[in-house]
């Protein structure tokens, strides 16, 4: 009887990615390969690579070089290198890693299974490196999915590939096209979510405001977010990696009627000086944007906006630098993050004039979060005394459990310390009486 091949699974970088190593882990289980949380009870390690900065590709570099040096440790082991990193390496990818033993591209990841069980049965013919094309792959609710994420949350991809051209983003050419999944699928596997006990939804894509454009049939992501509002029961729906251009009054109409949708929108602005924002081709001006956020404001009262900048893009003054910090302290974003620019080997913006020295770039973005930081924590004073619904995601002890606001993100934003009894984390929402704040984090007990 033939042993069988357990396979040890890393997953690197965004939740789009996490979603396609779940995909990945449903197929591998499905197949009868296992699958193991220690690596050294494993035949093969498989890596699932972020390439779209470079601090993504680094961190991926040292899984895969520490995964090789766990290969020659043992007679028989392999490695599998999946994602962006080989799609974005393609032509570099054996010759940076000639003892990777296969490859897995994008459109590999519904058959990973029969890719691996050829390389078991050595009947793969060569490594597998991903085409030249386009991908095309868009996985549905048919699909086999491993859950990875705790059991209060899950994430649904929605849609996959871009067709926005950012001056300084590389993810069209790694990703492909736009290319949307149905509303009926969707909905299907947020019912399947929700029968596994999932209590909070978190619809994600490269831009989740232009689903179903792309499609014939109507779908868009107002009637997707009304699709999903009917489904029964207590949970909550997320929506992130919006995309201002195409944040309409119909989608926000929509949003702010929904019963089920978090009082929370993730809309990475990137800049708002119209020069940089041109350069970067965002499709819309300082002066359109600042009048889309007050609109998001109008139709949507009581919205924690979520927001990111990119501080350093080529040819950005002192002053436009400032002209971001001084509309953060006037729009009061409730969550930020904030970025240096990379130049990106294919992108238009690694080769313009007037690169700003990295040194600057990183200086800049630390005075906006220096800034933020105070407004975070003035805010979550505020908060003390208060009761607030809270989404349990963690046990950290028998009486100690971490968990989320309905203003807040998984993996993302602030997190709430509580105590309370022993079964918090099967109640999933519970109310908390804050009792003290920190700049992003808040402490408080269940009032039972």
């Amino acid at each position: 009887m033939n042993q069988p091949y357990i396979v040890h699974v890393i997953s690197l970088g965004c939740a789009k990615n996490l979603v396609d190593t779940e995909v990945i882990c449903g197929g591998l289980a499905t197949h009868g390969i296992l699958l193991s949380a220690e690596r050294d009870d494993a035949d093969m390690i498989l890596v699932n690579t972020c390439g779209f900065i470079e601090d993504a590709r680094l961190e991926a570099d040292r899984e895969i070089r520490s995964a090789l040096r766990w290969k020659k440790k043992g007679h028989g082991r392999a490695v599998a290198v999946a994602g962006c990193l080989p799609r974005r390496l393609r032509e570099k990818a054996e010759e940076l890693y000639p003892d990777v033993d296969v490859f897995l591209g994008l459109d590999d990841v519904g058959q990973a299974a029969d890719v691996i069980r050829a390389f078991r049965d050595r009947s793969l013919a060569g490594r597998n490196l991903p085409p030249a094309s386009m991908p095309t792959y868009l996985y549905d609710h048919t699909a086999p999915r491993l859950a990875l994420t705790p059991v209060s949350y899950g994430y649904v991809k929605i849609a996959e590939g871009c067709d926005h051209r950012c001056t300084y983003c590389i993810i069209p050419d790694i990703r492909g096209r736009q290319r949307s999944r149905s509303i009926d699928s969707v909905v299907e596997e947020c019912r399947q979510l929700l029968d596994q006990g999932r209590l909070e939804l978190d619809l994600i894509a490269q831009d989740t405001t232009r689903y179903g454009l792309d499609r014939a049939d109507g779908a868009n992501l107002a009637r997707l977010i009304e699709a999903v509002d009917q489904l029964p029961g207590d949970f909550l729906v997320r929506i992130l990696y919006t995309h201002p251009l195409y944040l309409t009054d119909e989608i926000l109409t929509a949003a702010a009627q929904a019963e089920h949708l978090a009082p929370y929108l993730d809309i990475p602005l990137q800049h708002i000086s119209t020069p940089v924002l041109k350069a970067m081709r965002r499709g819309m001006d300082g002066p359109a944007t600042r009048e889309r956020m007050a609109r998001l404001r109008e139709l949507w009262p009581g919205v924690a906006v979520r927001t990111t900048f990119l501080f350093g893009f080529p040819g950005e003054t002192a002053e436009q630098a400032e002209e971001v910090m001084a509309y953060c302290r006037e729009y009061q974003f409730e969550r930020l993050g904030a970025f240096a620019f990379s130049p990106e080997e294919g992108t238009p913006a690694a080769t313009m004039e007037d690169q700003v020295p990295r040194a600057v770039a990183e200086a800049r973005r630390d005075a906006l979060l220096a800034q933020q930081q105070q407004l975070s924590l003035a805010r979550n004073q505020a908060l003390v005394g208060q009761r607030l619904q809270v989404l349990v995601d963690a046990a950290e002890s028998r009486r100690d459990f971490l968990g989320r606001t309905l203003w807040d993100a998984p993996e993302t934003d602030n997190l709430v310390h509580l105590r309370g009894p022993r079964d918090c984390l099967e109640r999933g929402f519970v109310e908390v009486l804050v009792e003290k704040a920190e700049a992003y984090d808040l402490h408080g007990k269940v009032l039972e």
